[in-house]
């Protein structure tokens, strides 16, 4: 499958980020039940450590550009509670300067976590969003978890991009208690990949996300014209070669958060992204891991202890790449 021609010149002329950032909630209650993170509840969640994990997902993207040349274009993210959190995220940070928009709606997830897309208005021009619900393949209806969010637009009036962002459901209950959710997920978005491949079977598109799901999974081999991009850790990582995923549970690494992209996407005649995704390591985002060696990743609370960190998951970044003449 294609890729960067080793003879070519090529330069980065976009990145993009996706990142799980973990229980991104509002320090306020606003219903009944809650109650868990507000300075009252168990977690102990207060505006200090909100507004410090606010600035510690900005300097991500600062780290980027310092790392990759660029901001990102496009910044997925998952675990966000609601607009409010967004809103803090983008005017009362850094990354008030940079000039990002929001795409964003609350979920019928249970916990109350939604998918968003951050966009930099000088390199993005949208031209339609939207939410798609998981039906419930076994008892009819909606499932009760994130929607997937879906936009399209015009990358500095070079060509259209179709993105699409995923949570997809956990393996919560059991893995294979809760496979029909991930496999309710995938068809959702494979309709719709389909739809728009058939309609143009040069379309660009980039599906990102927590698939709750390993790359070599049945369920990401499916997608006819979609390129799987592996994922390996940033070789000019602080600590390189001590993050073999973007995700550890009980010391072992897992790759769950991804990127897959069209053909012609892959090996487009505007830009080329082959070769072109890894995870973003970095010290600022890990610690040592004392009960299975080497390091894990440094959460922002571990039970109601507040660790200091940012997230459970490492983001991962999206090169893209154009051939100079």
């Amino acid at each position: 499958m294609g890729g960067i021609s080793k003879t070519a010149v090529w330069s980065i002329i976009w990145i993009m980020m996706f990142w799980n950032v973990e229980n991104f909630f509002y320090p306020v209650q606003e219903g009944e039940n809650d109650t868990e993170y507000t300075p009252a509840g168990w977690r102990r969640w207060n505006w200090w450590k909100f507004n410090r994990k606010c600035d510690d997902i900005a300097k991500i993207a600062v780290l980027a550009k310092e790392r990759y040349g660029k901001y990102p274009m496009l910044v997925g993210l998952c675990e966000v509670e609601n607009r409010k959190v967004l809103n803090s995220l983008v005017y009362n940070t850094i990354l008030s300067r940079l000039g990002y928009g929001i795409i964003h709606r609350d979920s019928p997830d249970r916990r109350g976590i939604d998918v968003a897309l951050l966009y930099r208005e000088e390199d993005f021009r949208v031209l339609w969003r939207e939410f798609l619900q998981i039906p419930d393949i076994k008892k009819g209806g909606v499932l009760p978890t994130r929607e997937i969010l879906y936009v399209k637009g015009v990358a500095e009036e070079l060509d259209t991009l179709h993105c699409f962002v995923n949570h997809w459901p956990s393996k919560l209950g059991g893995e294979k208690r809760s496979q029909y959710k991930r496999v309710a997920a995938m068809e959702r978005l494979k309709g719709k990949c389909d739809s728009i491949l058939s309609a143009d079977s040069l379309a660009n598109i980039v599906v990102m996300g927590d698939f709750n799901t390993e790359a070599d999974s049945p369920l990401l081999a499916g997608f006819a014209g979609l390129v799987n991009m592996s994922t390996e850790p940033c070789a000019k990582a602080g600590k390189e070669g001590v993050a073999a995923g973007s995700y550890k549970y009980k010391g072992e690494w897992e790759n769950i958060d991804h990127f897959l992209l069209s053909e012609s996407l892959y090996n487009g005649r505007w830009f080329n992204a082959g070769g072109g995704a890894e995870i973003f390591v970095s010290d600022y985002l890990l610690e040592k891991d004392a009960a299975y060696s080497g390091y894990k990743i440094k959460r922002t609370l571990i039970g109601p202890r507040y660790n200091g960190g940012v997230s459970d998951h490492l983001p991962i970044i999206l090169k893209i790449f154009q051939e100079e003449y």
